[in-house]
This record gives C-alpha cells, sequence and structure tokens, in this order.
C-alpha cells in the first residue's frame, strides 16, 4: 500500500446482518483494515482485480500448484533418467501412464485458472 493519510470518514448505517456480512467477508478476503478491504471492493467493481476470489484462496490455489509441479518435476526427472539409462527398452506404450498424470496436471491446472477468472 501506498503512504497516504486517512483523515475522511465514511459513516454507514447497517443492520446487525449487514455488518456481519461485511466482517465475514473481509476476514474471508484476507483484508485486515475496513479502508483496504473497502478500497478493494471499489477495485472489484471497477473490474480492475478479480472477483470472486479472495487473497486466501489464490494463495492456497497457487501453493497447491506448486505442489503438483514440484512433485511432477520429480517424476520427470525420474523418467528422464531412466529413458537415458535404457533408451532401447522403452516404447509409446510404456508412457501411458506419464500421460495420464500429465493429463492430470493440465486439468488440475484449468481448474485453478478456471478460479482466477
Amino acid at each position: 500500500m501506498e503512504n497516504r493519510t486517512k483523515d475522511e470518514v465514511i459513516y454507514v448505517r447497517a443492520d446487525r446482518r449487514l455488518k456481519d456480512r461485511f466482517e465475514k467477508q473481509k476476514d474471508e478476503s484476507g483484508y485486515r483494515g475496513n479502508a483496504d478491504f473497502i478500497s478493494y471492493l471499489l477495485d472489484v467493481n471497477e473490474g480492475k482485480r478479480v472477483d470472486g476470489v479472495t487473497l486466501k484462496e489464490i494463495r492456497e490455489l497457487l501453493k497447491e500448484a506448486v505442489h503438483e509441479l514440484k512433485k511432477q518435476g520429480v517424476n520427470l526427472n525420474q523418467i528422464a533418467h531412466a529413458v537415458n539409462m535404457y533408451a532401447d527398452l522403452f516404447s509409446d506404450s510404456s508412457f501411458k501412464t506419464t500421460n495420464y498424470f500429465l493429463r492430470k496436471i493440465e486439468d488440475k491446472l484449468l481448474q485453478i485458472s478456471e478460479k482466477l477468472v
């Protein structure tokens, strides 16, 4: 956040239900202060941010994607090592399992990108 003075006040009257919804959404979004959360809501309304995805959800999705990519990187390294050692033993049928897992990764990444968009 940029360094700015907050010397203006906005008063809003709300019933308990609306205030509880506001507080719940603020907590789920990852923002701690009301001013920052309201700024976020205005940015969403103006199309400057993705609507419906909180910072917490984005962090969790990215953490999950990084974990999955690391696992698959290890798998690919193991496959490359084996292929290089025994190049004459491998055929297209040997890679059916690899293709299955690569499709799983692609599906997972598509799910993540759909949530972000």
